[in-house]
């Protein structure tokens, strides 16, 4: 697991009482430094440089890694909502989990855990807007999609692979990641091979004062 190696399980009250939400408190970023956190008490230089070496080390793409400045901020507002406390250290200041913040941890993890995200991915947007792009240029940008997600497939099976000794639950998401990317590389296999025979077609499109008309596609291909 990329962001709790070492981490005590959570067996905490996750019926706790949220705590108020703050600016920064309630934010990816403050996940991740209560995940961190877990481990032992850190200074936002520690919590920095661990979530860098982390991200750096894993296959998984776009995971956070935020700057000490916007751990320092999270931290404030973790400790003002009394989910951390400070500790004096000869380095700085150090962060510390309260036993609030450990059941606050647990409390977002499940919830992240239950509830599906409600923002959708770019890639959908961008599905939306397949028509507006001629058939020849949208199958090519599809086939490139394809080559990365093989890529990031074989990226992410070589991790699984080399992590044989590891836990599997501590290399779980890597085994989300690739099952996310299997799903996402059929879907547009089978999208390409249906623009490939014909069965998703482009219909004639025109804009008109009440906005875009198209022709069925049965009167298209009867012409």
């Amino acid at each position: 697991m990329d962001h709790m190696n070492g981490a005590d399980s959570m067996d905490a009250d996750t019926s706790s009482t949220a705590a108020p939400a703050l600016p920064g408190a309630d934010s990816p970023a403050a996940l991740l430094a209560l995940g961190l956190l877990l481990e032992r008490p850190m200074t936002p230089d520690e919590l920095a440089r661990t979530a860098a070496e982390r991200a750096t080390d894993s296959t998984l793409e776009g995971l956070l890694a935020p700057e000490p400045q916007e751990f320092a901020a999270v931290a404030g507002a973790l400790g003002a909502a009394g989910l951390t406390e400070a500790v004096a250290r000869a380095d700085g200041t150090a962060h510390a989990l309260t036993d609030r913040g450990r059941a606050e941890f647990a409390r977002r993890v499940v919830a992240r855990l239950a509830t599906p995200d409600r923002r959708p991915p770019a890639f959908l947007t961008a599905v939306g807007y397949l028509g507006a792009l001629d058939p020849e240029r949208a199958t090519a940008a599809l086939r490139e999609r394809v080559e990365r997600l093989r890529e990031r497939a074989r990226r992410t099976e070589r991790a699984l692979a080399a992590g044989a000794g590891v836990p599997r639950l501590f290399l779980i998401e890597n085994e989300y990641a690739l099952g996310m990317c299997r799903a996402e590389l059929a879907w547009v296999e089978e999208v390409l091979a249906e623009i490939g025979a014909g069965t998703l077609s482009w219909p004639r499109v025109r804009v008109t004062e009440n906005g875009w008309e198209w022709e069925p596609a049965e009167d298209i291909a009867g012409r």
